[in-house]
């Protein structure tokens, strides 16, 4: 009878923690690239994790310590978990998704629609900031995007509006970058023989979330004639904290097969330095919307575009990364910035953070669950 009771109290046991791993998953992030990573965002489909939902989800290290997490349901009615890992070249960590009290956490990325200032669209994180322009703006009327320069870590998008002065740096950053008819820090944009169709502002726009590792937002075009060719679009953007790359995904909508062409474009102001790659470009300038440019330092800009890309070149006074846009086919872009007072120390310097960033995203980490 004993004996029957042990096994009885081992089967008992046994089933207990079979439970208790069945609510817990590993994942496992390789890098088999020969880049380390720091502060890359791993991005998880919540219905793939068995046995935690989007209250109750928690994201441990090896240690078994809590990470920042993030989870949020997007524009196509993904719910996403989203945590940020540091991974050498060739290296592997793990991680744990398990049931439990989710810590609150600091945000980092934040977005929002600025009524108060002709209906802006502005975004920031730890390093960058930046807007687009809304419908009850009347000039400028452009895709493009305004950069702001910070030089802390702290949100400062609603202290500066709320001043309406940020041309003027108080000690934290300022606005010294000229956008007029452009497509400013970058956009995508069809063009015709020579000329970039630089679109118009936002017709609409939908805050998706902020959060501690991401800010998301989609937008709408009312139509542009294109060589006869009526086209809207859909924008996607999105910020993840820690990175000074705003990612873009844009979706034109025109009727026929033929493809649209169309390029990433930033525009070229007083230019101390350019480098282009297969896929990307990243160049220096002066500060453009400054009466001492000397004392405002120099704005760097960098343009990324993935598998689409066709080569770069200038166009319209623009550097452009060249390539096609299919009818309801999404293309996405990355459109980075950096500052001399804010951590972005030289054109070669921001040439290296461009170009390890477009192989970042040409090689992407491996992510396995367990």
């Amino acid at each position: 009878m004993r004996a029957k009771n042990i096994s009885m109290a081992a089967v008992i046991a046994t089933a207990a923690v079979l439970v208790s791993c069945k609510c817990e998953q590993k994942i496992i992030v390789s890098n088999d690239s020969e880049l380390s990573r720091k502060a890359q965002t791993i991005e998880l489909n919540l219905s793939d994790i068995k046995g935690v939902t989007a209250e109750n989800a928690v994201v441990t290290d090896a240690e078994g310590i809590q990470i920042p997490s993030q989870i949020y349901t997007d524009a196509e009615g993904r719910t996403l978990l989203l945590f940020q890992t540091d991974v050498n070249a060739g290296e592997t960590v793990e991680y744990v998704v398990r049931p439990g009290e989710r810590a609150v956490f600091e945000t980092r990325a934040y977005s929002r629609y600025v009524p108060e200032r002709l209906d802006d669209y502005a975004w920031e994180n730890d390093l960058v900031a930046g807007r687009i322009y809304g419908p009850a703006l009347s000039s400028p009327r452009t895709f493009g995007c305004d950069i702001w320069l910070k030089c802390t870590d702290r949100l400062v998008i609603d202290d500066w509006f709320k001043k309406m002065d940020y041309h003027h740096n108080y000690g934290e950053g300022m606005d010294c970058y000229k956008v007029a008819g452009t497509l400013g820090g970058g956009a995508i944009a069809p063009y015709s023989a020579e000329q970039i169709i630089i679109g118009d502002n936002y017709a609409t726009q939908q805050h998706i979330c902020d959060g501690p590792i991401r800010t998301e937002a989609v937008f709408t075009y009312d139509a542009i004639d294109v060589n006869g060719r009526q086209v809207t679009a859909t924008r996607k953007i999105s910020l993840d904290a820690g990175s000074r790359f705003v990612k873009s995904v844009m979706t034109f909508n025109f009727e026929g097969e033929e493809g649209l062409p169309v390029v990433l474009g930033a525009v070229l102001h007083n230019v101390i330095g350019r480098e282009d790659g297969e896929n990307f470009i990243a160049f220096t300038e002066q500060a453009s919307d400054s009466s001492d440019p000397e004392r405002d330092g120099n704005i760097s800009i960098g343009l990324v575009l993935g598998a689409d890309a066709a080569g770069t070149g200038t166009l319209d006074s623009h550097a452009v990364v060249y390539g096609t846009a299919l009818s309801g086919q999404p293309l996405t872009a990355w459109t980075g910035s950096g500052w001399s007072q804010g951590g972005v120390a030289s054109q070669e310097t921001w040439a290296q953070e461009v170009k390890d960033f477009a192989y970042a995203q040409a090689h992407p980490l491996k992510v396995t669950l367990k």
